[in-house]
């Protein structure tokens, strides 16, 4: 039987032949009577006929009862309709009852010269894309469960932080009081040495407990709350330094500031940002040396500065560094949670600024930069 020249082309009819009958697709072509007058190696031996059985059924016949029903209904009225239907799924019905999955795709060809219509079918064995498909549905749902199940977790384990960091406070004030009441009563050299550690310990436990609920407000959501007005900034930044100093004694902080206007920011953030950046200098810089401390505005852009020397920030780490709980552990110190950094990076980022770095066997510097006018 000779193809249609609209599938054939230029090819020889013994390749086209061949190509028909060797395929690993299955071929059928259907008259204008709806019956099967050719078809290829591959449906018979899905089929497990011979292909002389099947010439003159309708492709209808060879298919299960609910893939019959569902050609008869739905797609003969479209091909009908459109000249064509692609990719559709449905069940060959071979002689020992076993049901195969196919994809069928189907087309009209051009009219002959009795101005009859041959319809084409490319028949694709779809058993392997089925179960696939299957087991990636599968994959999906099993994932979503862990995913859902991950977030519970997580919301659990935040809210949990901020219950504790919130109630750890009240017994931490108890014991700062103390500390001040005891040292407004001693007088000898080694009790007030005593009451600067617990001091400091005080203060890093504070610092701590703040961390730990601005960590847990960010991640549920509510971000870093700001309550922002214009700030004389200077005496905001002063108070920093000077409690930094009472707390730690032996180093030392260089300050420059130069703020000839207000500032429109949430004076009690910017604090501890830099609290956080002077602790961190503190932490990883070199103990000898002082820690540079510089803030102004100029052309309504407002710029603080922290710097030390010691050694620079691991290459491995700085694409991290704002990322929470993610330490220095490579380096001498190991105090805290790893959340300083990130927290300055949450309140310059709600300021509408943004945190930078530099870092080389020089010298570290983190510069925080934002508009200073509202």
């Amino acid at each position: 039987m000779i193809l249609d020249s609209s599938l054939s082309n230029d090819i020889p009819q013994t390749d086209a032949d061949q190509f028909f009958e060797e395929s690993l697709s299955g071929f059928l072509i259907v008259d204008d009577k709806n019956k099967i007058i050719r078809c290829n190696k591959r449906i018979a031996a899905w089929l497990e006929r011979s292909s002389e059985e099947i010439l003159n059924k309708k492709f209808s016949d060879l298919l299960s009862i609910g893939s019959k029903i569902y050609y008869e209904t739905h797609l003969a009225p479209l091909l009908k309709m459109q000249g064509f239907f692609d990719e559709i799924l449905v069940e060959l019905s071979n002689t020992s009852g076993k049901k195969l999955k196919i994809f069928v795709n189907a087309k009209e060809s051009s009219p002959n010269e009795n101005g009859l219509r041959n319809i084409y079918y490319t028949l694709v064995e779809a058993s392997d894309r089925v179960m696939y498909e299957q087991n990636l549905q599968f994959a999906k749902k099993v994932a979503e469960k862990q995913l859902v199940a991950e977030r519970e977790n997580v919301l659990l384990r935040e809210q949990l932080i901020a219950v504790l960091g919130h109630d750890l406070r009240n017994p931490l004030g108890a014991v700062s009081m103390t500390v001040g009441y005891l040292e407004r009563s001693m007088t000898g050299d080694k009790q007030k040495n005593l009451l600067g550690i617990l001091k400091r310990s005080c203060y890093r436990m504070n610092e701590l407990i703040g961390h730990v609920m601005d960590f847990a407000r960010t991640r549920m959501g509510e971000g870093i709350v700001l309550t922002p007005g214009e700030v004389e900034l200077e005496p905001v930044l002063q108070h920093v330094v000077d409690e930094l100093k009472y707390l730690f004694p032996d180093r030392q902080i260089n300050t420059v500031f130069s703020f000839p206007e207000p500032v429109y920011c949430d004076p009690d953030r910017i604090s501890q940002l830099a609290s956080n950046l002077l602790a961190n200098a503190f932490t990883h810089g070199n103990p000898e040396s002082p820690v540079w401390f510089s803030a102004g505005n100029q052309n309504d852009e407002m710029t603080l500065s922290v710097a030390n020397d010691g050694e620079p920030i691991p290459e491995s780490l700085q694409n991290i560094l704002f990322t929470p709980f993610k330490r220095e552990s490579d380096r001498p110190s190991k105090n805290g949670l790893g959340l300083g950094l990130y927290i300055a990076n949450q309140i310059a980022l709600a300021h509408g600024g943004t945190l930078a770095f530099t870092s080389d066997e020089k010298q570290t510097r983190f510069t925080f930069s934002m508009t200073a006018k509202k």
